[in-house]
């Protein structure tokens, strides 16, 4: 068991990380406990930027703390199906600052402080990079690849909603109704309706928030949906095998309506999905 943090801050070198102890485990799993309120944002960190960029903090085998969590202005993001929690100020950023020991030195230690210092309290959502609130997810193929227990038990519904649930998430499941066997456009989109995805005419233009997934038929055989990542190109997960960004030609998708689909030959149409208020299971 063991739970490391990152300090994220560099662009080229290496970012210091350092290992907690288990005291200082069980204090973090209390901190983050404490936190109640929910927020639809992302830390900005994730997406990028120069210098403090925040804390990612990975916990293997750990009952009390989630596998992967990212902490930046305030904002605790658990890479899970629920939603991120939001505190009122900076003190778990300033305490896992105050955990790295010798992994950093005294000059990066108060700049680090000087940018929490700057930021005593966390950003209000107008003030928080449009690009934070829209958390388009990135093309991560390693997030649903590496671990094979991850890759089997999630499918591509799971994939679109960007929910890793390792139920093979089915439409309608969620929200109490599963979709009517077999599969067709009417009765999945339905259920996937029921779930929290909303119809749209089309996906090209950007949402304030969430992302655009598209669903497609193999005719009385299966569904399949696709996701819109923040590159503006599509991927999908086939059933439990990997994530990938390419059609069965192996060519990448700048639009699924116009893919090599396979037996998929249904087109259905564009969903918008925002993944904190989807229900999946």
């Amino acid at each position: 068991m063991s739970v490391t943090v990152t300090l994220h801050m560099y662009s080229g070198v290496p970012d210091p990380t350092w290992e907690l102890t288990d005291v200082q485990s069980d204090e973090l799993a209390d901190r983050i406990a404490r936190v109640s309120k929910t927020t639809l944002l992302k830390p900005p960190g994730i997406v990028g930027g120069l210098g403090y960029r925040g804390f990612s903090v990975t916990a293997v085998r750990e009952k009390k703390l989630d596998p992967e969590i990212y902490i930046h202005a305030g904002i605790i993001d658990l890479d899970r199906f629920d939603l991120n929690r939001i505190a009122d100020d900076v003190d778990l950023e300033q305490w896992l600052l105050g955990t790295a020991g010798n992994a950093i030195e005294p000059d990066v230690e108060k700049y680090v402080q000087g940018e929490l210092a700057g930021r005593s309290t966390v950003m209000s959502p107008a003030s928080v990079p449009a690009y934070s609130i829209m958390a388009v997810p990135p093309y991560n193929p390693g997030k649903w690849n590496n671990d094979p227990n991850i890759r089997t038990r999630n499918n591509c519904y799971n994939y679109a909603n960007d929910k890793i649930t390792n139920t093979f998430a089915q439409p309608g499941k969620g929200s109490g109704q599963i979709g009517p066997f077999p599969p067709a456009c009417g009765g999945t989109g339905a259920a996937a309706q029921r779930d929290g995805q909303i119809p749209v005419a089309s996906a090209s233009s950007t949402p304030a928030q969430g992302h655009f997934v598209a669903l497609v038929i193999w005719p009385g055989r299966d569904y399949h949906w696709y996701r819109l990542d923040s590159n503006a190109m599509w991927s999908h997960k086939p059933g439990q095998t990997a994530a990938r960004n390419t059609d069965n030609s192996g060519r990448t998708i700048n639009d699924p309506k116009n893919c090599d689909r396979g037996p998929y030959t249904a087109w259905c149409g564009y969903y918008h999905c925002i993944p904190a208020n989807t229900r999946i299971a």
